[in-house]
């Protein structure tokens, strides 16, 4: 079976090697593979290009699918494959909603380690600042006390949902990387012992990075790597004012038992707005929080999500704050009620998921502009970083531009169905245009945008301040 299929990597990174423990967990191993040098520029190769634009590695085929993001291309072969290998979903829905939450917490986790490690390949020489690397130590500092929390909870010996599933895959060659550039045992034991636990485990064996190998000395860019206790107890004190009242949103049984908490005009609280809306679960708890107030760093956000951040969502005892990881859950609890959101048609899916997560750099891109005056202080400002920011976005929305022609007019942007790519990707696309995007520049674009603005579940999570003030803003307008 794996022989239609094709795997381009490189050796230690985390995206090519969740991908080879997805096929070795899935007993796949019969697949095509070729090792590409990155300190050769081959990942920017032709044979590579072919298969992904973005001239990015993994470069994954299975006969005609092209799944290049690494957790579209697990999702993709665990659904392809259910009864072959390891399962790595587990049915339990506490322990499926923990999954999907730890898997898309990885790709945040993926973040703040490679802005750590990488910062001076990143960052143009002319642009860095001290600040800008002591500010990325602390983030990748409080992120990795988060971890060792959650495995703090999850008690010793365990996987991070249970039995080994894909949370584990997406995460562990996160926590191996960290290990390799010198993170400090005695400072992090909870991962330490994670790591020890799975580092020995076949798929992760049989995966394991060759030059790790033949030179298992790493390097000690984290070793002093410590957590400043003071700042997340500032962020803790942060309280909402008065009492907490929830609005209950007209009516479906089932949902009665959810809750969320939102802000207006967030990409990530209107993608779980739509999918509750598609799956009919109109009857949740609700609550808009401010953003311009601070309430998403309130005590109320922060008893459901540490990390201070909208949406935060609960379904009975089920916490899932990642919007993508929600969106999941919920598709995965609700099949047969409401639209299905994921196609059964392999061609279909794999479309589907490669959309998703090309779906969170499309939003990346396009905060890097529109909000780069609040992410970056005075000091560190450049005209040279924020023009090449507009070019990268402008690059970006190329690509999509590309993939709605070769879909056709009318279409989705899995196929003919609204599926969960559309579900993520619409607040992007209506985000963009909020803020000046030409129509004419990119016509596929908003031939999509006026295809989806009317569909219901759009309409009825609409943001309410932007049906206030109608007239956005021109940021884009030049791009």
């Amino acid at each position: 079976m794996a022989k239609s299929m094709c795997l381009l990597w490189g050796a230690g990174s985390p995206p090519c090697w969740r991908v080879m423990i997805t096929l070795e967990e899935k007993k796949l191993q019969g697949y095509k593979h070729k090792l590409m040098s990155f300190e050769k520029g081959e990942h920017k190769s032709q044979e590579v290009l072919e298969t992904n634009p973005r001239g990015q590695l993994p470069a994954f085929k299975h006969g005609d699918n092209i799944l290049n993001e690494s957790s579209a291309a697990c999702l993709y072969l665990e659904n392809q494959f259910k009864l072959q290998g390891i399962k790595l979903m587990p049915d339990s829905p506490a322990e499926q909603a923990m999954m999907f939450q730890h898997m898309m917490e990885g790709l945040t986790l993926t973040d703040k380690l490679n802005s750590v490690i990488y910062y001076e390949w990143l960052v143009p020489e002319e642009e860095r600042h001290d600040a800008a690397v002591k500010r990325n130590r602390e983030a990748l500092a409080t992120e990795l006390k988060l971890w060792e929390g959650y495995l703090q909870k999850v008690g010793a010996g365990s996987y991070l949902a249970g039995a080994f599933s894909l949370a584990d895959v997406i995460v562990f060659p996160n926590v191996a990387y960290a290990f390799r550039f010198g993170l400090s045992v005695g400072r992090y034991p909870k991962l330490a012992k994670y790591y020890s636990l799975l580092k020995d485990r076949p798929s992760i064996k049989a995966s394991w990075p060759p030059h790790w190998l033949s030179s298992p000395q790493g390097y000690n860019v984290l070793k002093d790597l410590s957590y400043n206790t003071r700042q997340v107890a500032l962020k803790q004190r942060c309280q909402l004012p008065g009492p907490v009242r929830f609005q209950a949103v007209q009516s479906k049984t089932m949902a009665q038992d959810m809750t969320l908490l939102w802000g207006s005009g967030s990409p990530p609280c209107w993608r779980v707005m739509i999918a509750l809306e598609e799956k009919n679960l109109q009857g949740y708890n609700q609550k808009l929080l401010s953003f311009e107030n601070m309430e998403h760093k309130s005590q109320e956000v922060l008893d459901i999500n540490p990390r201070g951040q909208l949406p935060t969502f609960k379904h009975g005892d089920n916490i899932v704050n990642e919007s993508y990881a929600a969106c999941f859950y919920l598709e995965s609890q609700f099949k047969s009620q409401g639209n299905k959101l994921i196609p059964d048609s392999p061609a279909e899916q794999a479309l589907m998921y490669q959309r998703m997560f090309e779906g969170l750099t499309f939003y990346e891109k396009l905060n890097a502009v529109i909000y780069y005056d609040w992410f970056v202080p005075e000091g560190e400002k450049h005209d040279s970083a924020l023009k090449r920011n507009r070019e990268t976005l402008a690059a970006e929305l190329k690509l999509w531009e590309g993939y709605l022609q070769k879909l056709g007019s009318g279409s989705h942007l899995a196929g003919p169905t609204f599926s969960l790519a559309d579900v993520t990707v619409f607040p992007t696309v209506a985000t963009l245009f909020r803020f000046g995007l030409s129509a004419e520049c990119y016509p596929k674009l908003a031939e999509y945008y006026s295809l989806l603005k009317e569909r219901p579940s759009i309409k009825a999570s609409w943001p309410p301040h932007w049906l206030e003030n109608p007239k956005g803003q021109d940021t884009l307008k030049d791009i």
